[in-house]
């Protein structure tokens, strides 16, 4: 908790949050990505290991889950709290899947990618590429799941470009053909779970969205 909470004082940008996502937050994000038969879940975010926790717990034992995380001692602590077989933590950047991926050892697409990143903070081309990166590693009937905080609709603070807005749900909307999403009050701040199919693979269309 507090290497989590130190973190997002001092990388806001990369964090989203001063807390971990509530045990409501996380069954709304292990619903959305129904891993019962998922053999291949890429994390974007592990962070303290929450989100990864509840997804190892769902998922079947012959399955992996590659956890991509950007901050490297943050990547080591949660991986040493989680000592499973199935967890393949990697170092990296988000907007990087397929690469990173195939460096730990893995190819082919994968069956879900659940993203725990703060998207609406995140600068646009660098939102843009991780979505992209995830859309790439994805299986055709593979899903992405994303959640938001609701106030970001409304405002969005970033010490590096001030004040703004971000519509998630808009955003995906031009990127997957079916969302569904589930609305979590019981989270502090509240948040939307956005899961997602079918992913629109007309890069010019995706690129003219930016």
């Amino acid at each position: 908790m507090w290497r989590f909470f130190s973190n997002a004082f001092r990388d806001w940008d990369q964090t989203a949050s001063f807390l971990p996502s509530s045990r409501f937050l996380v069954d709304a994000i292990i619903q959305g990505a129904a891993l019962s038969r998922a053999q291949t879940v890429v994390e974007l975010g592990p962070g303290t290991g929450t989100v990864t926790q509840a997804l190892l717990d769902a998922m079947p034992a012959t399955a992996r889950l590659f956890a991509v995380e950007i901050d490297g001692p943050l990547l080591d602590a949660t991986a040493r709290r989680l000592p499973d077989p199935r967890l393949v933590p990697i170092h990296g950047s988000a907007a990087d899947i397929t690469e990173l991926l195939a460096e730990a050892g893995h190819t082919g697409p994968v069956d879900a990618v659940v993203s725990c990143l703060g998207m609406s903070l995140l600068p646009p081309d660098l939102r843009q590429a991780i979505l992209s990166s995830s859309i790439a590693a994805l299986a055709p009937d593979g899903v992405f799941v994303q959640y938001g905080y609701l106030h970001a609709k409304v405002f969005v603070y970033s010490p590096q470009r001030g004040f703004s807005r971000f519509d998630l749900e808009a955003y995906l909307q031009r990127h997957f053909v079916a969302i569904r999403h589930q609305r979590v009050i019981a989270n502090f701040p509240p948040a939307d779970v956005f899961v997602c199919r079918q992913a629109v693979l007309d890069h010019q269309a995706v690129q003219a969205v930016q």
